[in-house]
């Protein structure tokens, strides 16, 4: 049943929502954590930024209060990136706000399919669209953040060009910090290529790719996986020589447990959600390289 929240609900609390904003600066809500450590090294202190989705909450199943839709009055721009509580939201939040500009920064980025997930109606059909879903989580690729950032940089300038040699300066400086990040962990990363690497959403198929590891997930069609699948990924993370399975905080983990407990693996949290996008990522980096030695130590040659 879909949720409907009624306008009186709205209008009692666009006065406070208002009361919010700051007037003179670009106010702007982003979908996930990590987009506002962009859109603020970008902006600074020329604009308010807004998570959408609070820590411990779902891109899947993200549904606003009414104070949080109420906010949608004096929010200037929304940054989307694509995560599955969008389809739903934008287009309402579109029309309750016309004024409102919604933004999708994946301009230029070349989107690949979500591994092994598939959305399912209540009686447990796919919706069509299953093999083909595209992965949302460009942010862990610290390229692709850089391609994210412009994009969002182009959409400030148009809504403030005022300030446009101020937001150039600051993506400079962030591109910078990216290509840094991204050389630090590709150097890490290096003795590891083609290793296999367990996770049990599938999150990571970007940080993947760009550092030539192979993703496998716990997952399978958006559920967690019993009996005989559960047996069967268990026997391919033996294969795989699998010692540690990354786990995240919005999903079960009791499938993960019970595949660590029969390879002897340990189970390792990551928030692909964390706010501090470079410290999030360094931290992974870190994690896997840890693991995969455990593994399979890389050769000294």
């Amino acid at each position: 049943m879909t949720m409907r929240i009624p306008l009186l609900l709205i209008l009692l609390t666009l006065t406070c929502a208002s009361a919010q904003a700051q007037p003179g600066l670009v106010n702007i809500a982003v979908s996930v954590a990590p987009q506002k450590y962009l859109a603020q090294q970008i902006a600074g202190e020329h604009a308010t930024v807004r998570i959408m989705i609070k820590a411990g909450q779902s891109p899947t199943t993200w549904e606003p209060s009414p104070r949080e839709m109420a906010q949608f009055a004096s929010t200037d721009l929304l940054f989307s990136v694509g995560v599955p509580f969008e389809s739903i939201w934008l287009p309402r939040l579109q029309k309750n706000f016309p004024e409102l500009i919604i933004y999708d920064p994946r301009q230029n980025i070349t989107l690949r399919s979500i591994q092994g997930h598939h959305h399912h109606d209540q009686h447990g059909a796919t919706d069509g669209s299953s093999e083909h879903e595209l992965d949302p989580h460009i942010w862990l690729d610290p390229l692709l953040d850089i391609q994210m950032a412009e994009n969002m940089l182009h959409a400030l300038i148009e809504i403030d060009p005022t300030n446009q040699h101020y937001y150039e300066q600051r993506f400079q400086l962030l591109s910078k910090e990216l290509t840094q990040l991204h050389l630090e962990i590709e150097t890490l990363l290096k003795p590891y290529h083609s290793h296999y690497f367990m996770v049990f959403h599938p999150s990571w198929g970007y940080f993947a790719q760009r550092y030539h590891l192979e993703q496998m997930a716990i997952e399978l069609s958006g559920k967690e996986p019993k009996g005989a699948q559960l047996a069967e990924i268990t026997h391919h993370a033996k294969e795989k020589g699998i010692a540690a399975i990354f786990i995240q905080k919005q999903f079960s983990q009791k499938a993960a447990l019970t595949i660590a407990e029969q390879i002897n693996a340990k189970v390792i949290p990551l928030d692909p959600l964390a706010e501090d996008l470079p410290l999030m990522l360094r931290t992974t980096a870190n994690k896997l390289s840890h693991a995969l030695e455990a593994a399979c130590p890389p050769s000294s040659h």
